[in-house]
């Protein structure tokens, strides 16, 4: 189980329920104001957008990018993937835009959009809310694919039960299960999964809702990372 998130992506039917109040909710604010709250100092979070798109939409996209903030061009005998990073530079806030286009035209292309930073208050949180409508707004349709998570340390004061059990209190975490890796370095993962009616998009494993994972890694000095990303996550932790 080495990349258990790559593995789980396969079984990913994101699908949408109801807005709660009207209102639809922020997964990475919901996130980080937990992680405020909670005194877990924030090593970095991210929000990822995804959606397949037309070829000539992904052209259009590239043609308007290439000659202001082209970062790279990188070809296989898959892909041709351009990299752009935004030329609207936000304190705090790192947005890098990839247009993947299959050689093989029975798949369609995909607009990926990063989102992150390392830090966060109400100024970048203001700034964030702004910069993603924008994006949305802009180059995505309903069929958007959203992606958040947030990575937080602790030392060895406060034990991994206590923070799993001050997240499902906040969050309202049910259906919970658990995975445990050992891995190289005297390194211990445990990965865990859930389910909060707080947000909008979720995935089926066995027939059960989830949309919360959370990666767990300790080091051999009591130091423990969090990794918590809805409804999954898509990077390596």
């Amino acid at each position: 189980m080495r990349k258990t998130a790559i593995i789980l992506i396969l079984l990913l039917f994101v699908t949408a329920k109801p807005m709660v109040y009207g209102m639809e909710r922020e997964e990475i604010i919901d996130l980080a104001h937990f992680a405020l709250e909670h005194q877990a100092p924030i090593n970095s979070w991210q929000v990822t957008m995804k959606e397949n798109i037309t070829k000539q939409k992904a052209e259009d996209i590239v043609a308007d990018f290439k000659y202001s903030s082209l970062d790279s061009r990188i070809e296989n005998e898959n892909v041709i993937k351009y990299i752009f990073g935004d030329v609207h530079k936000v304190e705090g806030i790192d947005v890098t835009y990839n247009v993947v286009i299959p050689q093989n035209e029975a798949f369609k292309p995909e607009l990926i959009v990063v989102i992150e930073g390392t830090k966060w208050n109400e100024n970048i949180e203001e700034a964030y809310v702004l910069r993603k409508e924008m994006i949305k707004d802009r180059f995505f349709t309903k069929s958007l694919k959203l992606f958040a998570c947030l990575t937080v340390q602790q030392g060895g004061i406060m034990s991994s039960d206590v923070f799993m059990d001050d997240i499902t209190k906040y969050f309202n975490v049910k259906h919970s299960t658990t995975q445990i890796d050992t891995i190289e370095n005297s390194m211990h993962k445990k990965i865990i999964y859930g389910y909060t009616d707080l947000w909008k998009q979720n995935f089926m494993i066995q027939g059960t809702q989830m949309n919360l994972q959370i990666a767990i890694v300790a080091d051999e000095e009591m130091n423990t990372t969090y990794t918590i990303g809805t409804p999954i996550l898509i990077h390596e932790y």
